[in-house]
């Protein structure tokens, strides 16, 4: 008789819960399900920040809305590939766009975008990243083979020993973590990266910046916006161009930026410290659409 197989233990550390770590985490600990399977995977998570799973999506969350992303095809495939993960934790967090318009000046163009035969999915970074963390809490807290280490830094990688050096922000105590695969998806200001860039010279990379110094804002939704609907803004406002995603909640974010060689010359009235002037300027130059008296002033604010 054949002997199973006996699975290889592949120890990983994710640096970085945020939507690609977390969502790489769950596909691992999903991966470790399957028959058959010659390698078990034991995740850690590390990150230096709160877990946002942790706080009521209905009212503790709302105070941390961030900017929008959006997922395509490939994207969604990736999170239902998980079971559960995204009818029972993502798809009330998000908006399903299914039109778009663009406007020049005052005059609405419309395109639907639902003949592309392709879904297109956004939601606020933070409230994925709060959904996918609940998932864990609900799904991964108990097994054996994963671990969540918020509110920890990683300081160091040990390339030549395969360990990283984390230090928790509470207690101040530092350890070290061996493990097989490191991943980094700790963003701009990424450990991992630095340490693959001081370890391999012939490793390309690229850091880049948008162009665009622009202001992202939380609004209610215009009358004129559909609540399922991306609209393109192009010279809104004297050398300025923006974007308008719907949120949750009968919200929409608003951004609008300058090119940063423009910034010096962009109207006075969009620099202005006194919110009062902002919504003044605002509200006789946007000709988009119009927002309420509150929603002038809201965007001011913000």
């Amino acid at each position: 008789m054949c002997k199973p197989t006996q699975s290889e233990i592949r120890r990983v550390i994710i640096a970085g819960a945020g939507p690609a770590g977390l969502l790489l985490q769950a596909l691992l600990m999903n991966r470790n399900k399957k028959p058959n399977s010659h390698v078990t995977y034991d995740v850690t998570l590390i990150e230096s920040r709160q877990d946002l799973g942790k706080l009521d999506p209905k009212t503790e969350l709302q105070a941390h809305r961030s900017w929008m992303i959006g997922l395509a095809g490939h994207g969604l495939a990736a999170v239902r590939s998980v079971p559960g993960l995204y009818d029972e934790y993502l798809k009330e967090v998000g908006v399903e766009l299914t039109e778009g318009s663009l406007f020049m000046g005052a005059k609405k163009m419309k395109f639907n975008m639902t003949e592309e035969q392709q879904e297109n999915f956004i939601v606020d970074r933070n409230f994925i990243v709060a959904a996918l963390a609940r998932y864990a809490r609900d799904n991964l807290r108990e097994n054996e083979h994963y671990t969540s280490r918020y509110d920890t830094e990683m300081l160091y990688v040990d390339y030549a020993n395969h360990r990283v050096l984390i230090r928790d922000k509470e207690t101040k105590q530092e350890e070290y973590l061996p493990y097989d695969l490191l991943v980094g998806a700790d963003g701009i200001r990424s450990t991992v990266r630095e340490a693959m860039v001081k370890r391999h010279f012939d490793f390309e990379l690229e850091v880049t910046d948008i162009f665009n110094t622009f202001k992202a804002v939380h609004i209610k939704k215009p009358e004129a916006i559909s609540p399922t609907s991306i609209s393109l803004l192009p010279n809104c406002l004297p050398k300025m161009n923006g974007i308008c995603l719907p949120e949750t909640g009968d919200v929409v974010n608003l951004s609008i930026g300058v090119s940063r060689n423009e910034f010096d010359v962009m109207p006075e009235g969009m620099k202005s410290d006194d919110p009062t002037v902002v919504a003044k300027y605002f509200q006789e130059n946007f000709k988009a659409f119009k927002l309420s008296e509150e929603g002038y002033l809201d965007f001011a604010v913000q």
